[in-house]
């Protein structure tokens, strides 16, 4: 009894389950049907310029973790294990030679110096070494306050070697960290690295909104020993003190002697505009103020600084938020001996053959687009100057006469004898209903069809439609020159 009981109850059970499940699937709302057609539409909506910002948006994401990551690393010391790769309490400098380039720092204080290696792999100095490599230094101004950052105590300075170079990091603790990134390449395919781009970094660690510049003062020796201490992309000396607010005329600058050349590349490639640009004399540059006073007709020698030029970058201001991030890009390119070097040259190859690949794949789509018929463009462009008479007579149609009879052609020396249009209309046959646009265009018509067809067999009435369509040309010619 009571398994029969049990049983009853099991089967009651699924018979109340069924018509639940039964219930629910009634009372549920359909699915909405999705067309393959909307989804290939929206596919094709999607443009290859947003795919490649949506990636390149994708990529300055990734870049700017990155450089966070960077920013908080904690640095070691060199003789003991290291997995973030920055050293910032070693007194021993560190220095990466990459090509024909030489990087020298010192971790603890944060100065820096690049040299050029020659073909004996002997050292030239392109700046200063004097005070251990102090008077080249960057300086940030966060709000008012401006910090040279290699020679102050609020600044925790550290070195970190790279697959192309070297990068420096300067921690002003919660005010912001400044990272320069070295970073060597060749301007000459299959040559030695000969150039450096110098990436300038800012990451606010501020917990307020702040506003921030940075400047590079560079202490520069090669044009000391030269007639000139500076020259300009055109090849002319500097010979005075002088300042730059835009550098659309001279993108770049040489500093140079017998031994060594140093090109300084402020305009193009990704370079990003400076503020201002100095070259003076170093005590000049080298104020408490953020910008130098400059006089235009003020030489490079002072009664204190004789023969010791300098450069001065200014960069623009930048407004941040914690952990947001501004960079700033320049250029230096070295050659040994009177040889000037090639990075210059390289970036305007590279924008030259950009043009040029835009310019022929405009010229592609162009040329992939079909062709419109064509059938004598002066007489096309004067059809839309003429007025339509205001009563048409209906237009017959044209048919095609048998290949066998050739129609006469009709004469047009009346038109070339007689200017006038009254004469012109009577001699040519031509009457005013022909001399509309819409006569015109089926005129035209009937010739591109009678082409497309058999131009050999139809050859008879096309010459004969061709003279019509000339004979209609002229008069209306005719009567705009009137």
């Amino acid at each position: 009894m009571k398994i029969n009981k049990i049983i009853a109850g099991l089967s009651a059970f699924l018979v109340l389950s069924l018509f639940t499940a039964c219930a629910s699937k009634d009372k549920a709302p359909a699915e909405p049907v999705v067309d393959s057609a909307d989804i290939t539409e929206e596919a094709q909506d999607i443009t290859e310029e947003e795919i490649a910002a949506e990636e390149e948006a994708l990529i300055a994401a990734q870049a700017a973790a990155a450089l966070q990551e960077e920013a908080v690393a904690p640095a070691g010391r060199d003789n003991k294990k290291n997995y973030t790769g920055w050293i910032g309490t070693s007194i021993r400098p560190i220095s990466k030679d990459v090509g024909n380039i030489r990087i020298y720092t010192r971790p603890r204080k944060g100065t820096f110096s690049i040299f050029m290696l020659d073909e004996d792999g002997k050292t030239i100095p392109v700046l200063s070494t004097a005070n251990e490599y102090n008077t080249t230094s960057f300086y940030l101004k966060a709000g008012r306050k401006i910090i040279k950052l290699c020679d102050d105590a609020s600044v925790v300075a550290a070195s970190k070697k790279t697959e192309k170079g070297l990068k420096l990091r300067y921690t002003v603790d919660k005010v912001a960290v400044v990272i320069i990134d070295f970073e060597c390449f060749s301007s000459v395919e299959g040559e030695p690295e000969d150039s450096i781009k110098i990436t300038c970094s800012i990451v606010s660690q501020s917990k307020k909104k702040t506003d921030f510049a940075l400047k590079l003062l560079m202490d520069t020796i090669l044009g000391e020993t030269d007639r000139h201490h500076f020259y300009t992309s055109a090849g002319l000396p500097v010979k005075n003190e002088v300042s730059y607010r835009s550098l659309e005329q001279e993108k770049w600058f040489l500093s140079k002697n017998s031994k060594a050349a140093m090109q300084i590349i402020l305009s193009g490639a990704d370079c990003t505009p400076v503020e201002s640009f100095a070259l003076a004399n170093f005590a000049t540059l080298d104020t408490k103020k953020w910008e130098a006073d400059m006089t235009s007709f003020r030489s490079f020698d002072t009664v204190l600084s004789y023969n010791n030029s300098a450069v001065g970058l200014y960069w623009p201001k930048v407004t941040l938020q914690n952990e947001e991030q501004a960079h700033s890009v320049f250029y230096l390119s070295f050659a040994e001996g009177g040889k000037i070097p090639g990075a210059a040259a390289y970036f305007q190859a590279l924008e030259e053959a950009a043009l040029a690949e835009k310019e022929a794949a405009e010229e592609n789509e162009e040329a992939g687009k079909p062709e419109k018929p064509s059938v004598k463009e002066s007489p096309v462009q004067n059809i839309e100057a003429v007025k339509e008479p205001e009563h048409k007579e209906p237009v017959t149609e044209i048919k095609p006469e048998p290949a066998k009879e050739e129609p006469k052609p009709t004469s047009v020396s009346a038109v070339e004898e007689k200017p006038e249009p009254k004469a012109e209309e009577k001699d040519s046959g031509i009457s005013k209903d022909k001399l509309s646009v819409d006569y015109i265009q089926k005129l035209i018509d009937r010739i591109n069809d009678l082409e497309e067809n058999d131009p050999d067999l139809n050859k008879a009435e096309i010459n004969a439609l061709n003279e019509e369509l000339d004979a209609i040309i002229t008069i209306l010619n005719a009567q705009n020159q009137q």
